[in-house]
């Protein structure tokens, strides 16, 4: 890894300014992360405040091969449709290799749950379940937080013990 020789003062000033820029930025993926996790918990309660139920048929739209490190491993793009008040609606979502058996076998469907009111407003109902407690919700968001947490501890480490390092003192001649 690169190493760049700073003088002690310099090397303060880039640990503060380190520190500054990871907490900044954990701070902002924080408030990301906690917004969109209590956003889906939202619109899970919206839709299922009032739902209908309906079986829709899963078809397979494409299959995505992935290759990291000599390994190959396939991620499972699906979709499925369903009618509601005269409307198709198609709604897709993506599983690996390893969960993708119960959608593969013959004639495959989901539950899918959609609003009354606006029938645009869908989801898989087993999705819409674990994001409907709010306890859930909550534990995910603070394990997130705090994996975050370690990544921004160990960017600033990164940046202020190996990227730049402190000058070592020129050891006299003589």
């Amino acid at each position: 890894m690169i190493s760049i020789p700073v003088s002690d003062t310099s090397h303060a000033r880039l640990s503060r300014a380190s520190r500054w820029l990871c907490s900044i930025g954990y701070a902002v993926l924080a408030v990301f992360f906690a917004w969109s996790a209590l956003s889906g918990h939202r619109e899970a309660e919206a839709i299922l405040k009032d739902a209908v139920t309906v079986q829709a048929p899963v078809q397979v739209d494409h299959i995505e091969e992935k290759r990291r490190k000599g390994r190959v491993s396939y991620q499972y793009h699906f979709r499925y449709d369903f009618e509601a008040n005269g409307v198709t609606h198609t709604g897709t979502f993506s599983t690996s290799e390893d969960n993708a058996a119960p959608y593969l076998g013959d004639e495959p469907q989901v539950t899918v749950a959609y609003a009354r009111a606006d029938p645009s407003h869908f989801e898989r109902l087993d999705r819409l379940e674990g994001q409907k407690s709010l306890g859930s919700v909550l534990g995910r968001v603070i394990v997130a937080l705090g994996m975050l947490a370690i990544l921004a501890f160990i960017v600033h480490l990164l940046l202020t013990r190996k990227l730049f390092v402190r000058q070592t003192p020129a050891v006299p001649a003589g």
